[in-house]
């Protein structure tokens, strides 16, 4: 239990909401919807030439390598990665996000988490997914039953990891330091990371047990919903 913390800054897709089954259903339908289904089967394959692609994209947004604006090239990269003809990567980038504002999945335990910790702190979720896409994806997910508020890189005009993006953050709620704040999220290049950056207490959202390759520097970390709540509260779920 960590007697200081007033706020927690917690992460939404892969430490709330499961966004890989919200993400495979929203490529798959974009998919279809472009008529690639008749050229090469939606598959296990096909998903993974897509998350590489995405993957690559994302990881040089989160470095400042390239814009939002720009990220719908990784259609592109995908198009060529899996063998299937040229088409419109704005166009497919636009029913992807359209099907996937439509999802938002809690993953098993998310919402009981939130609820227990809204009890004693306030809650707020800090994303560098789509604005227009994750507001709809939080209202349909039940998580905005418990937070405070919802901070969107997309909005503040940096991105985690930047400091800036925490900065704006820190500013847009009363009260807040860096001592009484706790960032809690899965990824390391993102959340644990922007967290060293701004000078913020972090758990490592970590269900996997993965090692840490990029040596970032995590506070503590979970395997559970379980370990976290004992981490802030000293209690079980």
């Amino acid at each position: 239990m960590i007697l200081t913390l007033r706020f927690l800054l917690f992460d939404a897709d892969y430490t709330l909401l499961d966004f890989p089954a919200d993400m495979r259903r929203a490529i798959q339908t974009a998919y279809c919807a472009m008529g690639f289904d008749v050229v090469r089967p939606f598959s296990d394959e096909v998903l993974a030439l897509y998350e590489s692609c995405n993957n690559r994209w994302w990881a040089n947004y989160e470095k400042g390598l390239c814009d939002k604006q720009t990220l719908y090239t990784r259609f592109q990269d995908f198009f060529r990665a899996a063998g299937l003809p040229a088409r419109d990567p704005v166009e497919m980038n636009r029913v992807y996000f359209d099907t996937l504002g439509k999802s938002g999945t809690p993953y098993p335990g998310a919402l009981d988490l939130l609820r227990a910790l809204s009890k004693r702190f306030a809650i707020y979720i800090v994303t560098n997914g789509n604005a227009s896409t994750q507001k709809t994806r939080f209202a349909q997910s039940g998580i905005l039953d418990f937070v405070q508020g919802v901070f969107i890189s997309d909005e503040i005009g940096y991105a985690k990891p930047d400091k800036r993006f925490f900065d704006a953050v820190l500013a847009g709620i009363p009260g807040a330091e860096p001592e009484n704040c706790i960032v809690v999220g899965d990824s390391l290049s993102a959340d644990m990371q922007g967290a060293a950056n701004a000078g913020i207490l972090s758990i490592w959202c970590n269900p996997e047990r993965k090692d840490n390759p990029l040596s970032v520097p995590v506070t503590y970390e979970g395997s559970s919903y379980a370990d976290i709540l004992e981490l802030l509260t000293g209690k079980d779920l």
